[in-house]
């Protein structure tokens, strides 16, 4: 399941639970302003509706946001916690405006977006596709959801979902928003962990993108690490091509994606690289051709079993064999499956050109052996991959400590 997906699957229990937008927007004009009245007149509201919006968001998050004082109020340490994220949020839908060529948030708020479970809404239909389906997962009705739905379009001013079939698909413009959208409803999520870590206790859901050569050892001894440190920690991992993960990880879907690093300037992902490794060329463990070395160009009429064709792989396969002045490899078969490797291997004469990290155990237990063959120009960085900015929550925090020290020699 993409990382998307599972976010949708959220029960809709818990995204009743998520901090009111408004009065999200209500603690960040207190702070700014620093009294209620003037924060109101800001807001054009009164005041005791701003009083009653922060009555409301402590009673909801369970702490004290302000101290309140005769010459105005004082944010308290939980105060600050949640107002860093709640600006976070704000950040994020204040680009919409821009791009669905409405002006920029001024007094006069978007606050038809300032609804969770209206996002939540819009959200799974762009995923389901149908109103039905999303009314159902949410445990409401599908009037509920026609409404919610036309409320973002009168306020977007815009169509966002067009007719097709039996369901709908979300237009260009639903699709462009969609980015954002899902980005403010998980940094929602992370307002009760980061409370929690106020109070010293690591506890939350941290979600990993493990690319093929990490799934063997250095995350799943990450992952012992952590939850082993921090018992009220939970794991979730999702595997996936590099484009999926990469999508995910922009839009807030994935704490951190760990792998191959590939680079991409302007990208508003952080790479940081662990390791160096090379590509190895390898065979069962009693293959005919393990026992003498080889020159590449002696492996002519082998059988390959390569990775994806125009996979950053397979690009740097291609430039070995140039620059040996050879032509690349055929792939007998192209697979990133680890299980139908190691099965093609343990029962054919083929060659396979992996990451060794990918077969530790195998090569470890002799099951599987490494060619003695240099494999040129396919040394590429292992690491791992952030939002630029992101306010990690300690439990990825340690996640992120726990895979750097699983990628230590």
């Amino acid at each position: 399941m993409a990382a998307a997906e599972k976010m949708l699957s959220m029960p809709d229990s818990e995204s009743t639970l998520l901090p009111n937008l408004l009065h999200l927007r209500t603690l960040v004009r207190v702070a700014d302003n620093r009294t209620l009245t003037k924060a109101a007149k800001k807001m054009l509201r009164s005041t005791s509706v701003v009083h009653d919006g922060i009555d409301e968001l402590e009673r909801q998050l369970g702490v004290s946001l302000f101290e309140r004082a005769p010459g105005g109020w004082k944010i308290t340490a939980q105060g600050s916690c949640v107002l860093s994220r709640a600006r976070r949020i704000l950040a994020e839908l204040a680009v919409l405006p821009a791009m669905l060529g409405q002006p920029p948030v001024t007094v006069h708020e978007q606050l038809y977006l300032l609804n969770a479970r209206r996002l939540i809404a819009f959200i799974k239909l762009c995923q389901m596709k149908n109103m039905g389906r999303v009314a159902k997962s949410m445990a409401v009705t599908q009037p509920a959801i026609s409404s919610a739905i036309k409320a973002m379009e009168a306020g977007t001013n815009t169509q966002l979902f067009e007719r097709h079939g039996r369901g709908v698909r979300p237009t260009e413009i639903a699709l462009a928003i969609l980015p954002a959208i899902r980005r403010t409803v998980n940094e929602l999520t992370h307002i009760a962990r980061d409370l929690a870590a106020l109070a010293g206790e690591v506890e939350g859901k941290v979600r990993i993108g493990a690319l093929p050569l990490s799934r063997t050892r250095i995350v799943p001894q990450a992952i012992a690490c952590v939850i082993q440190a921090h018992p009220n920690v939970q794991v979730d991992t999702f595997e996936g091509s590099f484009e999926q993960l990469e999508t995910d990880l922009r839009n807030g879907d994935l704490d951190l994606v760990f792998g191959a690093l590939r680079a991409d300037e302007g990208s508003p992902l952080v790479t940081e690289a662990l390791f160096d490794e090379s590509l190895v060329i390898i065979a069962r463990g009693n293959h005919p051709m393990r026992l003498a070395p080889h020159e590449l160009h002696t492996l002519t009429d082998a059988q390959w079993v390569l990775p994806r064709s125009q996979s950053p792989a397979r690009d740097m396969i291609v430039k070995a064999f140039a620059s040996h002045g050879m032509q690349p490899p055929i792939a007998k078969v192209e697979s990133g499956d680890m299980a139908i490797i190691r099965g093609l291997l343990a029962c054919t004469d083929l060659l396979a050109i992996v990451s060794s990290h990918q077969f530790e155990k195998d090569l470890a237990s002799g099951e599987l052996v490494v060619l003695d063959v240099t494999l040129p120009q396919t040394p590429r960085a292992i690491g791992i991959m952030t939002r630029k900015g992101a306010m990690h929550p300690p439990a990825v925090v340690a996640m992120i400590q726990a895979l750097k020290e699983a990628s230590l020699p």
